[in-house]
């Protein structure tokens, strides 16, 4: 058996555990002790480290809030990351697969669980309130591929905990749709010393087109985009492709920008004209709102999470899902309409001035503030 199954296996068997104490579980019991808390302790425990948008979120959150003097714990299965730059005063402990993983969360002021697996094992901890950090996936976009044992532990385990906060209204409303939760939205946020504007595209003697995402990930539809500029280019535009992608294609022989570092990534889409997403859905969409703020014209489909903030023929253009010939249509528009695509650009920054970290972090603060002053009871 190799290191991959050998995980895969004690995966399962961690998840077994789990669902077998679930059937005994009891919602968290705290009680309210209002207490002066200006600098707090706060855990976060993730299942998966690797480069991803909700792992990216999760860390600029614990680098943000260490900068304003709070303790952050990270603890995980996983290795520490080293594709993102950590506050070397973030404690991350590793634990091994085979142990139980919130055994090791320390005394601290609040608990958050950014994945639905380990809410209730937090919680069995005794330690501190239990906040669930909800960034959304099959559960709540893709409910064929969830079968009912695995919803049935999901509803469960949204049942014991009492604070629930999301990214987006689209996947707030999912939750109380699909489980009857309540929660709270705290939207996502641009690092802006990443992703600004720069007038590089005046210059370009072709129309430059990014992409961001992988093949593998088939909500994506990455492959309906590669298709249809591909018609694009046969009717003779010059077209110039910047495909950021985690992973190295293997069904498309296309010459990619494989995991780069986030500075190449805003780099990319500053130099960029047009950014095309075609995904099904999404919790937010982190990277229309990066390529609005680099000033990029935008297609993409409403794929939920970002009509908070995309607005048709405003600041993007939106196309339907899984329709190729409208991703043609609305790429021809662009290329041909300078004026359109100054009009979208211009307007795509004002929108994303509202999303700065430092008025989502005054969010999240104050939410963990608010909450630290329960303390468990019963």
């Amino acid at each position: 058996m190799n290191q991959e199954q050998d995980i895969k296996t004690l995966k399962q068997i961690e998840f077994n555990k789990r669902e077998e104490r679930l059937k005994t579980a009891i919602p968290q019991k705290l009680i309210y002790e209002p207490t002066e808390n200006k600098k707090l302790h706060i855990t976060y425990v993730m299942t998966w480290t690797g480069v991803c948008g909700g792992s990216k979120i999760i860390l600029e959150h614990a680098n943000k809030l260490t900068a304003r003097g709070h303790k952050i714990t990270i603890i995980s299965h996983d290795k520490k990351p080293i594709w993102f730059k950590m506050n070397d005063s973030i404690q991350f402990i590793e634990v091994p697969w085979g142990q139980t993983l919130c055994e090791s969360i320390p005394k601290c002021d609040v608990i958050v669980a950014t994945y639905w697996r380990e809410i209730y094992e937090c919680i069995e901890q005794k330690i501190a309130p239990v906040i669930y950090f909800e960034q959304g996936d099959y559960h709540l976009f893709d409910l064929e591929k969830l079968d009912n044992r695995t919803y049935e532990y999901i509803k469960k385990q949204l049942e014991v905990v009492q604070f629930v906060y999301t990214v987006s209204t689209f996947a707030k409303n999912k939750i109380k749709q699909i489980y009857n939760k309540d929660a709270i939205v705290i939207p996502n946020a641009v690092d802006s010393t990443i992703f600004f504007c720069k007038e590089y595209r005046k210059n370009n003697k072709k129309i430059n087109i990014a992409i961001i995402g992988s093949e593998e990930s088939e909500f994506k539809r990455i492959g309906n985009i590669l298709k249809a500029i591909e018609i694009v280019k046969e009717e003779g535009y010059d077209i110039e492709l910047n495909w950021i992608t985690p992973t190295e294609p293997k069904r498309n022989k296309i010459k990619a920008i494989v995991n780069p570092p986030q500075l190449i990534i805003g780099d990319t889409l500053r130099k960029s004209d047009i950014y095309i997403c075609a995904s099904m859905y999404e919790s937010f969409c982190l990277p229309v709102l990066e390529a609005m703020t680099c000033g990029v014209a935008v297609i993409t489909t409403n794929n939920g999470g970002n009509m908070d903030f995309v607005k048709d023929n405003e600041n993007a253009l939106v196309i339907e899902k899984d329709n190729i010939d409208d991703i043609v249509e609305k790429t021809k528009k662009l290329i041909n309409n300078a004026q359109l695509r100054e009009r979208l650009s211009r307007a795509a920054l004002e929108t994303s001035k509202q999303y700065s970290w430092n008025k989502t972090i005054n969010m999240v603060e104050e939410y963990y503030r608010n909450i630290a002053n329960y303390k468990i009871g019963g």
